[in-house]
């Protein structure tokens, strides 16, 4: 029997195939940070980025991010030097990877190659958490213009259990089942909860009892005040500000004599890798439900969570006169800390 020639063999197998096939493998995708014709400028950016922690999220590969001349991958611009974060080998791993840090470096990009190029594709940098049994869900909210990034909000049981019924939140900042940051917001036992406190307590009645029967004025008025009683202080999701970029979360915390005060508000949300408490929220709070709350940044675009105003609109939506000023948020990057410029707001 005749043995065809192996290159009839390759061409009967390639007609098989069929040109999909053949081109199956697609061309790698470079994550750009940015770039310019003048390489200090480039190399500037740099160490901004790695100063503001923008690669917080994300594990790079071996020496990476790294600064290249736009020769050096084919497809990139000419007569660039390119801050490269990372090479994928497809188009769906470099926008994951660009998500990492998209909230931190909004003009991040995808850019495809050409040719070949070693791929070195970065991955989340993780948190060794995992979500409590018992974690009661809030509420999930989507980073704008970063694929598969989410603030998640729970109410969870604190571990060791505390002296009274009050519960914590846990804000998370997640890809998938990876934890980028996180935050708990912790309930608080007020007043006598303990055993001990108690005790201490109930003997400090019996001496303003003992006081008042010897006819002490001030210990007669004290005991008509009552005692102190064990009090939870729960914190509360309210809402989450939009049009800021990155989602904010609006916090309401009951005050530890509620019967008196009213409740007080704080934001939290990402920055420098992290998830942050704001300043408190200036006014009386909890005269509106903050649940209604919005944000108008200073100015548009995917960074408006570096400078906005936090307002309860009017009854008329279309009405300014009528809103209530929460406070007015401007980002410190050297102190990776929000700060108000409002009278009554007081930073935490």
């Amino acid at each position: 029997m005749r043995v065809p020639p192996l290159w009839n063999v390759w061409l009967l197998l390639l007609c098989a195939l069929g040109p999909r096939s053949v081109l199956a493998a697609e061309a790698p995708w470079a994550i750009v940070l940015g770039q310019d014709a003048k390489r200090p400028l480039v190399a500037k950016l740099l160490a901004a980025q790695k100063q503001a922690r923008a690669f917080a999220w994300v594990k790079p590969a071996k020496g990476f991010p790294k600064l290249v001349a736009s020769k050096a991958l084919p497809g990139l611009p000419e007569g660039q030097h390119v801050l490269l974060l990372g090479v994928c080998g497809t188009k769906e791993e470099a926008e994951a990877a660009r998500a990492l840090v998209r909230s931190m470096v909004p003009g991040v990009s995808v850019q495809p190659l050409t040719g070949a190029a070693a791929l070195a594709c970065p991955s989340p940098n993780a948190l060794k958490e995992a979500l409590p049994a018992d974690a009661k869900a809030q509420g999930t909210f989507p980073f704008p213009d970063a694929p598969g990034l989410e603030l998640t909000v729970h109410r969870v049981t604190p571990s060791p259990a505390p002296a009274c019924p009050t519960t914590d939140l846990l804000l998370r900042v997640v890809r998938g089942d990876a934890v980028l940051a996180r935050q708990v917001m912790k309930g608080q036992c007020v007043g006598p909860c303990t055993p001990k406190q108690k005790q201490e307590e109930a003997a400090r009645l019996a001496s303003l009892q003992e006081r008042a029967r010897q006819g002490d004025a001030m210990a007669e008025l004290r005991l008509k005040q009552g005692g102190v009683a064990c009090q939870a202080r729960q914190t509360h999701f309210k809402t989450v500000l939009t049009g800021l970029g990155p989602p904010v979360a609006v916090i309401a915390q009951e005050p530890a004599m509620h019967e008196r005060m009213r409740d007080v508000g704080m934001l939290v949300g990402a920055g420098c890798g992290r998830l942050l408490v704001s300043p408190y929220l200036s006014g009386e709070t909890g005269t509106g439900d903050l649940s209604r709350a919005q944000a108008k940044a200073d100015a548009d675009g995917p960074e408006g969570w570096k400078a906005f105003s936090v307002f309860l609109p009017a009854p008329d939506p279309e009405a300014q006169a009528g809103r209530r000023h929460l406070g007015h948020y401007v980002w410190l990057a050297p102190k990776c800390e929000w700060v108000t410029d409002d009278a009554e707001g007081q930073d935490m």
